[in-house]
């Protein structure tokens, strides 16, 4: 029960990074997210997170125990890794007005992670 609560607050805390980057509009963002697991720590899946981010040119990195953030002129990202005990998942959050950027954006997350 304590892992389910820890891994509801790390999205949460991701989410709410997400949140915070966005500025305020009149029209809700466009979420696109992807996840998969993976024979991995959640170390070295915040690692490989940063290192996409930068990959791809991000700005405003920000790295926690269990998230990284980052954006563009117009998106914000956010990498989500949760320990399954036996894997790791990980969850790529991309939200932005323009869903064709937004979507590009978590597609280069994707390749670079």
């Amino acid at each position: 029960m304590m892992k389910l609560l820890s891994s509801v607050s790390s999205v949460a805390f991701g989410l709410g990074l997400l949140a915070l980057a966005m500025p305020a509009k009149a029209n809700a963002p466009g979420i696109f997210y992807s996840w998969r697991s993976l024979d991995t720590t959640v170390t070295q899946c915040v690692s490989q997170a940063e290192a996409a981010m930068t990959t791809i040119e991000l700005l405003d990195i920000s790295v926690d125990p269990t998230s990284v953030a980052g954006r563009t002129e117009d998106s914000t990202a956010v990498f989500v890794c949760l320990d399954n005990g036996v894997d790791t998942t990980v969850m790529v959050i991309v939200s932005g007005d323009n869903e064709d950027e937004a979507i590009e954006v978590r597609e280069a997350l994707k390749s670079a992670f």
